[in-house]
């Protein structure tokens, strides 16, 4: 595990890609985003936590990923250097294996949602900002202030350098805890054919 720490919270590497990765995915199981995307119940259990676990990834390589002790949540950042996912960095980061597994109905769900998530965050953030690609609490650990301890020490840093912080939730009940970090909503848009409602949250 690589031992650089912000506050509490440790930052991790590829090795612990696998740990993070299931316990992001079983907070992500009653995600409006994976319900849409994958609606049986079983199948996403069964495959988020391979599927996230390229997410994770590639914030260990291309950004900063930091976990609470004993991985009750864990959160991906994209410096301002890189806030986008790039082609190069996502086949790098072996995401290219995903449309072979997910086939078809599920692959043009997924897409639908991130290239609308994608055109708010371009729309919304032209300059230098940080981007919180994900950020998630196992449920067994929700309601314990752990996305707190997440959130406050990297949004202290990023106030110190003077930069933004930019992120998606197609959940509305995080719209408020987003805001008691000060973060506002810019832009939101939703998804045809049952789709979620994205909303951009700015700070």
């Amino acid at each position: 595990m690589d031992t650089h720490r912000l506050a509490d919270l440790t930052r991790i590497g590829e090795v612990d890609v696998r740990r993070v990765a299931v316990a992001l995915a079983r907070a992500f199981q009653d995600d409006p985003l994976m319900r849409y995307a994958i609606p049986d119940a079983n199948e996403r259990r069964r495959i988020l936590p391979w599927l996230i676990s390229f997410n994770v990834r590639y914030g260990c390589r291309y950004g900063e990923v930091y976990a609470t002790p004993g991985f009750a949540g864990a959160a991906i950042w994209l410096p301002p250097e890189h806030p986008t996912f790039t082609f190069w960095r996502m086949v790098r980061a072996g995401m290219l294996r995903v449309p072979l597994r997910l086939g078809w109905p599920t692959l043009r769900r997924m897409m639908a949602v991130e290239g609308t998530a994608a055109a708010l965050h371009t729309r919304c953030m032209p300059g230098k900002h940080w981007y919180l690609s994900q950020i998630g609490v196992e449920p067994s650990h929700q309601r314990q202030g752990v996305a707190s301890r997440l959130l406050r020490p990297m949004l202290a840093r990023i106030d110190a350098d003077g930069l933004s912080c930019y992120l998606e939730t197609e959940n509305e009940a995080n719209i408020t805890l987003y805001q008691r970090f000060g973060f506002r909503v810019v832009a939101e848009d939703a998804i045809d054919d049952g789709g979620p409602h994205i909303w951009a949250m700015l700070r």
